[in-house]
């Protein structure tokens, strides 16, 4: 700003002083004489200055004719020039003009307009990568997918639109259903931007539909280290992962990815049960109750109740009573731990303990296997034959209560998987009570197999009970 003020003031003093000097040589009254050849011109100091300050402009001119004229051949011959440059804006300002014009109408849905506004656009930009795109999502749009896919693969000519033109053609191979191709294009996708949150989300996707697990796990430490995911969401997906190859047996050290799911997450019921029994294998009993303890401290479920049975499999009934005591306390008062505790007592013949036991949970909380239990109690005190089919008939006609259900199409499963059979969601099966009515023939099928082993063991039917 200093400096612009000082070249103001270096300029208004140029500018005074030759007021100056042309206010004194206009005041003199002397005539000026101009003597060429024979010809004698006299002149007034008023005529001399006019005669300058006009000889300046026709110079002034003379020079800027001259120069179109030169800017005017270099502009037919081709070149750039201040002319052609002001044409080419002309034509940008119209080509971004209907550039904007053809977003406009692809977003209100007007899929001609837009078509009619890209081309016009590429007529005055000459930019293909730019209104290719407009074209092929107009045309799909419009529902002319084989026009948008030949927009899609004009963009792969180019390095800088060749991504948009991959993710635009696997988009339309996963409409399609052509998983393989679209798996193919992903991983080409994810090789020039590797950290697009959508392309490694879709690759994640197809990997898990294959039931490629390491593959998978690959993509997802990729979003992690991409900052796209949570901490606490990586830690759960990659101990399902884990499960996963351990359960398919993936790698060779498939048993340290038991071990490696069941340390991320211990609270996952699957991966402590998977956890427990390798270390039973490996004869490392203390080891695997801890994990089966760990695991249902978080949450009690039926599966780690039998697992913690399996441990244990020769002991007596009362000898596994005394074995659950422990875990009866972590959580007493619920309705799985009443109806373990029932089922254990049942085992001991302890029927009138059973009883005592389970209360009024089979009213408050009528599920097949709260029925059943009860059906089994009034069956081992020697109640009539019609009181225990009531009982039965009343379990067949009530929901199962928890099941492994998908929470994203809520599709039952009899057991736990990595992804949902029916829509292929990832990590959406959760332990949740279901309003499907159980179908029953006998009623041990649903007693836990804490009690079925002990049964097998001892190989008395019921009839020999009675």
């Amino acid at each position: 700003m200093i400096r612009a003020i000082i070249n103001i003031t270096i300029f208004m003093g140029i500018l005074s002083i030759f007021l100056f000097a042309v206010t004194q040589f206009l005041g003199t009254e002397d005539e000026f004489q101009i003597i060429l050849s024979d010809t004698e011109i006299t002149l007034s100091p008023t005529a001399i200055v006019t005669l300058g300050i006009t000889s300046v402009i026709l110079i002034w001119l003379f020079f800027k004719i001259c120069n179109f004229i030169v800017a005017t051949y270099h502009f037919l011959n081709g070149d750039e020039t201040a002319i052609s440059r002001y044409f080419d804006r002309n034509r940008e300002k119209k080509g971004f003009q209907a550039l904007a014009d053809g977003m406009i109408a692809l977003a209100l849905g007007e899929s001609k307009t837009a078509t009619l506004k890209a081309s016009k656009a590429q007529k005055f930009l000459k930019k293909p990568e730019i209104t290719n795109l407009i074209s092929a999502q107009a045309a799909e749009q419009s529902g002319n997918r084989d026009k948008a896919l030949k927009f899609y693969k004009e963009l792969l000519s180019q390095e800088k639109t060749k991504f948009v033109g991959i993710r635009g053609i696997l988009k339309q191979k996963l409409e399609d259903g052509d998983k393989e191709t679209a798996l193919e294009l992903a991983q080409k996708a994810i090789s020039i931007k590797p950290n697009d949150n959508e392309i490694l989300t879709t690759l994640f996707e197809l990997q898990l539909e294959k039931g490629d697990w390491i593959a998978a796990q690959k993509t997802l430490s990729t979003k992690y280290s991409s900052g796209l995911l949570p901490k606490d969401i990586f830690v759960r997906r990659e101990a399902i992962l884990n499960l996963a190859i351990a359960k398919d047996n993936l790698k060779e050290n498939s048993t340290n990815a038991a071990l490696l799911a069941n340390k991320s997450s211990p609270e996952l019921v699957p991966a402590a049960i998977l956890a427990a029994s390798v270390q039973l294998e490996d004869k490392k009993k203390r080891s695997a109750i801890n994990i089966l303890r760990k695991a249902w401290s978080k949450s009690p479920h039926p599966d780690l109740a039998a697992a913690f049975a399996n441990v244990e499999p020769m002991e007596s009934a009362d000898e596994r009573y005394q074995r659950f005591k422990p875990l009866i306390k972590m959580h007493s008062g619920s309705p799985e731990v009443i109806m373990l505790e029932a089922e254990l007592a049942l085992a001991a013949e302890n029927y009138t303990e059973a009883r005592k036991i389970m209360g009024d949970l089979a009213e408050k909380k009528p599920t097949a296997r709260s029925l059943t239990i009860m059906a089994a109690v009034e069956r081992g005190t020697g109640a009539e034959d019609a009181v225990v089919r009531a009982w039965l008939a009343k379990a067949l006609g009530a929901k199962y209560g928890p099941m492994w259900t998908c929470t994203k199409c809520k599709t039952i499963h009899n057991e736990w998987l990595p992804t949902c059979d029916q829509c292929n969601a990832f990590d959406t099966l959760e332990w949740i009570e279901t309003e499907i009515p159980a179908k029953i023939d006998k009623s041990t099928e649903l007693l836990p197999l804490i009690i079925g082993e002990l049964e097998k063991d001892k190989k008395v039917p019921t009839e020999e009970k009675e």
